[in-house]
């Protein structure tokens, strides 16, 4: 399907405009359904699926670690043990995060050279009208960019729990447009809320055609995926920043 570049904006009506501002106000919180045509949300899926050659990125220290799909190929057997081993240890006193990703350049020159659908996206988050929608919902004038990138979660990936705020940022709140199909809760995979207190008082399942959107900070991870998943979890994700 040829998408217009109007096709990839995030437009809602007045009265969900008005329903998903005062949600927001509320609890920091949103989910928004049916974000695209049903057409739009498909050709996204099978970009996702069938058309990305995905990396993977891991966490050691304060920085992110990229492996391109060769590295990753590699990462068998005993390699694959001993990877996997590094990254366990880590997660288990600090911030670890395991996940497929592709990146979209904060350039749009570069956004638009590369011309891939997911660059596109960002690019659509980007108009000006889809800026104003997302000044409106959070109530932050100053929000002037989104950033992104496409997320791909498969069996063993996980997040640990963090904020996302991180100094120089800037970042008003955080974005997750699911796009997996068929998601069923007890996969893991969910987008979890933690309290002062250690509990999680909401998680949320990747669901299709749907947006997240939350303030920054707020404590959350990504619980991890079951071996006995089906589908990959898709996302394009990202922040709104000032």
């Amino acid at each position: 399907m040829a998408l217009n570049d109007r096709d990839l904006r995030i437009s809602l009506s007045d009265a969900r405009t008005i329903d998903a501002t005062t949600s927001y106000a509320r609890s920091g919180i949103l989910r928004i359904g049916d974000l695209f045509s049903e057409a739009v949300a498909d050709a996204l899926h099978h970009h996702l699926d069938r058309e990305v050659e995905w990396g993977r990125v891991v966490s050691q220290g304060d920085k992110a670690w990229d492996l391109t799909p060769q590295a990753i190929a590699l990462l068998q057997g005993e390699n694959e043990k001993a990877f996997l081993s590094k990254i366990h240890e880590s997660a288990r006193d600090g911030f670890q995060f395991l996940f497929d990703s592709l990146i979209v350049s904060d350039n749009a020159d570069e956004r638009r050279a590369r011309g891939l659908l997911v660059d596109r996206v960002i690019e659509a988050l980007n108009h000006p009208a889809s800026l104003d929608l997302f000044r409106t919902i959070t109530g932050e004038p100053a929000v002037r960019v989104v950033n992104g990138q496409a997320t791909r979660y498969l069996p063993g990936h996980f997040l640990t729990s963090h904020d996302d705020d991180i100094a120089g940022e800037d970042r008003v709140a955080a974005y997750v447009i699911n796009l997996t199909r068929g998601w069923r809760s007890d996969w893991g995979g969910m987008l979890q809320f933690h309290n002062a207190g250690g509990d999680i008082p909401l998680a949320l399942k990747p669901g299709f055609n749907t947006i997240h959107l939350f303030r920054v900070p707020q404590t959350h991870s990504v619980s991890y995926v079951a071996p006995f998943a089906t589908v990959p979890r898709y996302a394009i994700t990202g922040w709104l920043q000032r």
